[in-house]
């Protein structure tokens, strides 16, 4: 299980013990818990830097040449 599984795993906890419990300052502090554990997933990094190209946007790296009429 990679790390931001185990992150939502616990993050989907916090609400179902928040349902259990009678006191409101308990249940928010269930919630503000499942908030945190979200916050420490990490986003999806693509393993080839080539998807993350945008074929139709111009990168930095080639010169746009304008066209000219024929």
């Amino acid at each position: 299980m990679s790390k931001n599984d185990e992150y939502r795993a616990n993050a989907a906890e916090c609400p179902r013990i928040a349902r259990t419990t009678r006191s409101e300052s308990e249940k928010r502090t269930w919630l503000d818990m499942a908030e945190s554990w979200l916050r420490l997933i990490k986003p999806a990094q693509p393993c080839d830097p080539a998807v993350r190209l945008d074929p139709a946007e111009p990168s930095a790296t080639h010169e746009l040449r304008p066209r000219t009429a024929h």
